[in-house]
């Protein structure tokens, strides 16, 4: 397989995993009055952009050059996966606000993912 097509598939599913175990936290702090609705939203949106980042790094260590290519790739295909589920399962096409939210989780795993090979390389160096 090819290095960067394995790389994007680790990512994703470094990614998946995140977002499913965030998803059931969550759920546990709506289900306990943890959090208020209007924090909750802000604070989900900081998690995905974090675990964007996290899968966008972990697809970065595992490429040796062109990051960017790879972190655009991870989101890209993150990003479509979204749409298309929305699209699908809830019947809906996407609305104007969420482009700006697909932009920034995209832009998100491209920076993970230039960190991951910018780590690696210095981590090689020592």
């Amino acid at each position: 397989m090819n290095e960067r097509l394995k790389a994007t598939f680790y990512g994703l599913t470094a990614i998946l995993v995140l977002m499913l175990v965030a998803s059931l936290v969550f759920a546990l702090f709506i289900n306990f009055d943890w959090m208020g609705t209007s924090t909750l939203q802000w604070v989900t949106f900081i998690t995905s952009i974090v675990i964007m980042l996290i899968g966008g790094f972990i697809s970065g260590r595992m490429t040796l050059h062109k990051g960017w290519v790879t972190g655009a790739l991870v989101g890209v295909v993150y990003v479509v996966g979204i749409m298309l589920y929305q699209f699908l399962a809830h019947d809906s096409w996407i609305q104007s606000y969420q482009i700006l939210y697909f932009l920034i989780f995209i832009v998100a795993t491209v920076t993970g993912s230039i960190l991951g090979v910018n780590m690696q390389r210095r981590s090689e160096a020592y």
